[in-house]
């Protein structure tokens, strides 16, 4: 089975809507519509299935990239990936080298099931949350466990990574997995309590290692560039974990009347920003696309 069918099975199972089209398996994330798989794929999208997706799956814009390479040469939308793990010992900075010493001699990392995350991640989960100030509601107990669970049926696509202090889960990964070229870093929590003890740390230099030397993945894919804001977690990836800023053209098409709009709004864009963050973050997209 190929692993588009796979995420085809786990998106019907978590009843989430998707279309599969013969350039790609697409879902609905938040107002806008993305495909599923790895950034590497040189995909295209006409006017004719973009308009199908819009009607399908709602949403105001469907976006896509048409993989790494020359042609991506220039471009200010990219992807944040790693190619190859770097020994603690070879780690430039002598006080990262030390940090991620010191995670990997405190914690105790390993891959772990859902059941796993389900039962002891909850705390973490939270305390991240409400570290970042941003006033989000948090789920429940059973609805956190719930979710986590809703991956289990699917661990060869879904992994599930834990740190560990004097054996209270303090910090944990969760990856999306797309045969051996892709492995996506889709969410990690912290416990804020417990940074002293650089669970960060010591799970990313375990994950790289294990997907880049081991298990011989083309690539990591932290994430792409962010719209409306900047996003801390890039930063230390580039810094310590050998990431680095991978370009891709980013074309989007937009549901009407919106590229309009955007067009003639485009001249005003310092002056949106203030006034509506989500409207300038349109704007900014529509300024990196590819015309």
């Amino acid at each position: 089975m190929s692993w588009m069918e796979r995420y085809a099975d786990m998106l019907r199972q978590k009843n989430t809507p998707f279309v599969l089209l013969d350039s790609g398996l697409f879902v609905r994330r938040a107002g806008w519509i993305a495909p599923v798989g790895p950034a590497a794929r040189r995909m295209t999208l006409d006017p004719a299935q973009g308009r199908r997706l819009l009607r399908e799956l709602g949403g105001l814009w469907v976006q896509w990239t048409d993989g790494f390479g020359p042609h991506a040469a220039g471009s200010d939308w990219y992807a944040l990936t790693c190619r190859a793990h770097v020994p603690v010992d070879e780690v430039p900075s002598q006080n990262a080298r030390k940090h991620i010493r010191r995670g990997l001699k405190r914690c105790e990392v390993r891959r772990v099931d859902a059941q796993e995350i389900a039962k002891n991640g909850y705390e973490t989960y939270c305390a991240a949350v409400r570290s970042y100030g941003t006033g989000a509601v948090l789920p429940a107990p059973e609805e956190f466990a719930r979710r986590v669970l809703s991956d289990e049926p699917f661990g060869d696509i879904r992994h599930q990574w834990a740190a560990y202090h004097e054996g209270k889960l303090i910090g944990f990964n969760q990856n999306l997995v797309y045969d051996r070229i892709e492995v996506d870093y889709t969410l990690g929590k912290y416990h804020p309590d417990y940074l002293k003890h650089y669970p960060a740390y010591a799970l990313f230099q375990t994950m790289n290692e294990y997907y880049l030397v081991q298990q011989g993945f083309e690539y990591i894919n932290a994430g792409s560039r962010s719209i409306s804001h900047d996003t801390e977690i890039q930063e230390f990836l580039i810094r310590l974990f050998n990431f680095r800023k991978e370009p891709l053209r980013l074309h989007v098409q937009y549901r009407a009347p919106l590229g309009l709009l955007a067009g003639l709004a485009r001249p005003f864009r310092r002056w949106v920003r203030p006034l509506s963050p989500r409207a300038a973050a349109v704007l900014e997209l529509d300024r990196l696309r590819t015309r």
